[in-house]
């Protein structure tokens, strides 16, 4: 007769003891529920003894087992708690949590705990600047700007989101402040949305004007609670707007939002978030027109040098930041802090701080963010210099037209901006092909567009200081 305190054969009988790990970086709270499995086995072992002995020495048995157990299921309810609290304390420092399933092979039940795991957005892709700009946790954001968190919890999809900048401007009810001779371009920018069935976007509202007209369409918006900066007061209307994107996409990187921020003098033929790549830190369009969008070799010859005459260099178009997917992780996160803190001290074009701060390497004191970034096909995310001029006869006139229907055409080139986005409206969306046959390659008055104006900007920033960071 089996006597009681009887140790069962093959049953571990060990205490298992918590312990947190540290793995690659990145704390990983491993729960060890030996105790569980423990049960698991005793019970198992207890049931197959109990049909091979005697009835009272399975009675004995089982009341000896039913005591066991009763010590070990408080002990993992024990254990279980220590869990949940270690999760809650994982989510107030920004860690996210995930469940663990257990599997009780003698009754076929499960039991539930939570293992948390670092996963606060961009926590396992830091990059150089990680603790020069520390990310605050979603929470945290959520409190700073409630509005912006709340509207882009309501319309992201798949932690994707588009975000847009709109004024008055926008709305050119007084053409005196439309720089592009006139025109609706909020009012087409949503009618490109609704074609395109575009509904994970978000329109930041700069004044009451505009929130009041987006209000009356039900398009999805929050208001703008960010001041521009004083550095950017004599600069042009539309840099001054154009400054407030980088403090937002911080915003929405910290609260771990995929970012597809746009501006509205473009026409979408086709939902741009089905065209990515999503394999790069910052996915952005060119205002290059040939192969220096993707960056070509030349060489400079200096026969002064004799056998070292030769030398080679890199020659890259920039980017353009009116159509960027930007990842949330800590390399975007300290890129858009570089450029957000220069333009709050210092006027400037955010297009070509930008460009610096993503393309040119570390080098002495400067320390590059750590982005990697892909430069989108030209052909597909067009500027209108490739429409209506270098590659102009693939396109019109539009009933001899052999191109393929690009993703958007954004017209960065052109003053005359919303006479030709309805051409592109009309040709693409209601089938009238020769709708921009009559626009001219260029502009016919170029002193009217922006250009000369960045222009002017870029010569003042070059002479004051050469680099944006010094």
């Amino acid at each position: 007769m089996a006597s009681r305190g009887r140790v069962f054969p093959g049953v571990q009988h060990r205490r298992p003891v918590p312990q947190i790990v540290v793995v690659g970086g990145s704390v990983v709270v491993i729960i060890l529920l030996g105790i569980v499995g423990y049960s698991m086995r005793l019970r198992s072992h207890a049931y197959s003894l109990q049909n091979s002995e005697t009835a009272e020495t399975g009675n004995m048995l089982n009341q000896d087992a039913k005591e066991k157990l009763a010590g070990l299921n408080a002990e993992k309810s024990r254990l279980l708690q220590q869990i949940n609290e270690w999760n809650q304390k994982a989510e107030d420092i920004g860690l996210a949590s995930h469940k663990l399933s257990v599997l009780d092979t003698a009754t076929g039940s499960t039991t539930s705990a939570v293992v948390a795991s670092n996963t606060q957005p961009g926590s396992c892709e830091k990059g150089p600047l990680a603790n020069k700009y520390p990310m605050k946790t979603p929470a945290q954001v959520e409190q700073d700007n409630p509005e912006l968190a709340a509207a882009v919890k309501k319309y992201a999809k798949n932690d994707e989101i588009m975000l847009t900048l709109a004024n008055g401007v926008m709305i050119c009810q007084n053409t005196t402040i439309c720089w592009w001779n006139g025109g609706n371009i909020l009012q087409s920018f949503l009618e490109i949305l609704e074609h395109n069935k575009i509904t994970n976007y978000v329109i930041g509202v700069m004044d009451d004007e505009t929130e009041k007209y987006l209000a009356e369409r039900n398009a999805n918006q929050f208001r703008v609670n960010i001041k521009i900066p004083q550095s950017q007061k004599n600069t042009h209307p539309a840099n001054r707007v154009s400054t407030i994107k980088y403090t937002l996409l911080r915003q929405l990187i910290q609260l771990g939002y995929n970012t597809y921020i746009t501006d509205m003098d473009l026409v979408y033929m086709s939902n741009p978030f089905n065209h990515l790549h999503r394999d790069s830190d910052i996915e952005i369009q060119t205002d290059g027109f040939d192969d220096t969008a993707y960056g070509i070799i030349e060489g400079v010859h200096d026969p002064s040098m004799g056998w070292g005459a030769g030398g080679l260099y890199m020659k890259l178009f920039t980017t353009n930041v009116g159509a960027m997917y930007a990842k949330a992780n800590h390399r975007t996160f300290a890129l858009m802090n570089q450029v957000a803190d220069y333009l709050s001290a210092n006027s400037g074009w955010d297009q070509q701080v930008f460009n610096e701060f993503l393309i040119k390497p570390s080098y002495k004191e400067f320390v590059h963010s750590g982005s990697s970034f892909r430069v989108m096909d030209y052909m597909k995310f067009m500027n209108s210099k490739i429409f209506f001029k270098s590659r102009r006869g693939e396109f019109l006139p539009g009933a001899q037209a052999t191109g393929k229907t690009p993703v958007m055409v954004h017209f960065n080139y052109h003053p005359d901006k919303h006479k030709r986005m309805l051409c592109i409206i009309d040709r693409y969306f209601k089938g009238n092909v020769s709708a921009c046959d009559h626009f001219p390659p260029g502009s016919d008055k170029p002193e009217d567009h922006l250009y000369p104006y960045c222009m002017r900007m870029l010569d003042k920033m070059q002479h004051s200081s050469g680099n944006v960071w010094d």
